[in-house]
């Protein structure tokens, strides 16, 4: 069952890219994407979309649908279809970090969500307003285990950014003062252990 935001969002984006036929609502991951890329895309996204939403997307990725629109310029399109595109995928990326342990993890979903060329303070932000819950697990998961999901290559930057995000001043505050209720015994020493910076050790 999808969460509430993500069907509203997707309704949207049907909404938006009216195109969709009946038989694109029945195709699966692979056909889909080779229709896109055979330039159809417009009348793939809303299914795209849905099948990300769903984790039906089988040994493909999400990330290959965001280089997709990235390639197209999706960012200069009507201002309609990029708010239905970015709501979509602002809603997506709450899903993961308001479930912990989920299907997804969400250092790998930001890896994939980096795919999109949109600011990573838009993610990072939406994070940190999620420190009071399970959104607190998934970043000890990320500080401790780090992501070495596929989609981080050729983003090492964009990874760079979300590392030292978990060093900023802001983040170590919510850390002690929200987000260490959630973490496991022992977790709280090691988090800090690596996020704090010596001085003259960094």
């Amino acid at each position: 069952m999808l969460a509430r935001p993500v069907q509203n969002a997707l309704a949207a984006l049907k909404a938006e890219f009216q195109g969709e036929s009946v038989l694109m609502a029945t195709l699966p991951a692979d056909a889909v994407l080779a229709r896109a890329s055979a330039g159809e895309l417009d009348e793939c996204i809303p299914r795209l979309l849905e099948l990300a939403s769903l984790g039906e997307l089988a040994d493909r990725h999400a990330f290959e649908i965001f280089d997709l629109l990235t390639a197209d310029h999706w960012q200069e399109w009507d201002m309609p279809a990029v708010q239905a595109i970015s709501r979509w995928a602002d809603a997506w990326w709450r899903t993961v970090l308001v479930d912990f342990p989920g299907e997804q993890r969400a250092g790998d979903r930001l890896g994939e969500l980096a795919h999109l060329n949109l600011t990573m303070v838009r993610w990072l932000g939406a994070w940190l307003e999620e420190l009071d819950g399970p959104g607190a697990q998934h970043l000890a998961d990320f500080i401790i285990n780090g992501s070495s999901h596929p989609a981080w290559a050729g983003f090492e930057d964009q990874h760079q950014q979300a590392v030292a995000w978990t060093q900023s001043e802001t983040l170590i505050n919510g850390i002690t003062m929200i987000a260490g209720t959630y973490f496991e015994p022992g977790q709280m020493a090691e988090i800090l252990e690596r996020v704090v910076i010596t001085p003259g050790l960094a």
